[in-house]
This record gives C-alpha cells, sequence and structure tokens, in this order.
C-alpha cells in the first residue's frame, strides 16, 4: 500500500518513515544520494569556464566577452596593449561606443592619422588592431604550474630561498 505524505522530494521525508515504506536497504540507498547530492561541486575558475565555453563554441555571446574582459583586465592586458584588448569582437563592442574625440585619441596613441571620417578611422583603427595582433600569441591563458618546492636545508636551495628574499 503507498502512502502519500503530500511531499515531492524523498529527501523530504524522515528517513523513519521511509523505512517504514521502504526496506532498510532502500533506506541506505536514499541517504547516499542524499550525501552525493549535498556534496557542492567544484566551483571552476575564470579560465577553466573560459575554455569550457570555448569547447562548447559559445565565443560568440555576451557573457563569453564579459569573461575574456575580466581575464584581460586581471592579466594587465587592458594597460600593455593600446588597443586594450587582445580579442577583436571586444574591441568591435568598444569601437562602437566611442565617440569622435576617443576614437581620434585611439588613432593617435596607435600611429595612424586620426584625421578622418569616423567610418574610416573605425576601419583603419580595425585593420591596424589585426596587424598588431597578428604575432602575438593570442588567447594565452595561464595554465597551473607545478610549484617548484625548495628545501630550506639543503645549501643550494637556501641560497635561491635567500635571494628570492631579497629581490
Amino acid at each position: 500500500m503507498n502512502v502519500s505524505y503530500g511531499v515531492d522530494k524523498i529527501e523530504d521525508i524522515p528517513t523513519e518513515e521511509i523505512q517504514e515504506i521502504k526496506g532498510v536497504e532502500e533506506v541506505e540507498q536514499v541517504e547516499e544520494e542524499k550525501a552525493e547530492e549535498s556534496k557542492p561541486a567544484p566551483k571552476k575558475n575564470l579560465i577553466d569556464e573560459i575554455n569550457e565555453m570555448k569547447a562548447n563554441g559559445d565565443v560568440n555571446s555576451d557573457e563569453f566577452r564579459e569573461k575574456m574582459t575580466k581575464l584581460e583586465s586581471v592579466l594587465g592586458v587592458d594597460s600593455i596593449n593600446p588597443f586594450g584588448t587582445n580579442e577583436l569582437d571586444i574591441f568591435e563592442v568598444k569601437l562602437k561606443g566611442m565617440t569622435t574625440s576617443d576614437l581620434q585619441d585611439l588613432a593617435y596613441k596607435v600611429g595612424i592619422n586620426p584625421y578622418m571620417h569616423d567610418a574610416s578611422l573605425k576601419n583603419n583603427l580595425i585593420r591596424e588592431f589585426k596587424a598588431y595582433n597578428r604575432n602575438n600569441m593570442r588567447n594565452i591563458m595561464p595554465e597551473a604550474q607545478n610549484a617548484i618546492k625548495l628545501d630550506p636545508n639543503n645549501p643550494q636551495h637556501a641560497k635561491t630561498i635567500k635571494i628570492l628574499g631579497e629581490i
């Protein structure tokens, strides 16, 4: 005989009542399932999320652009690269939001003639962006490296630790 307690999920039913309805073995299975579900999934870092989006082919979304912008900000690309990014689609979005004076300032900064019509200036900036980033190692993200552990008891390692401490 099946008894309904008005509960949709088995997780909400107390263990004693489950034992009455089902056998003890089934209760152990349910408790194992509860334990597995309660374990939080390991949180992915930004690089893992970007790699997953690239693997899924989801590189034309606003979420991908936002994550790449955040990564480039963390890596300092926005301060090193005169265009502020290594991603063409992010740069094109920036161009759409720029005023004429912003476009001229950027053109002057990268070394092209700033005194053109907006459309010509945007095209020249895109062309210059592609030329600038052609030889760059684009979309390189840091990978986890095996850390070298230094033993302070080893004389060679002690010297290295001392040198690193002075830097």
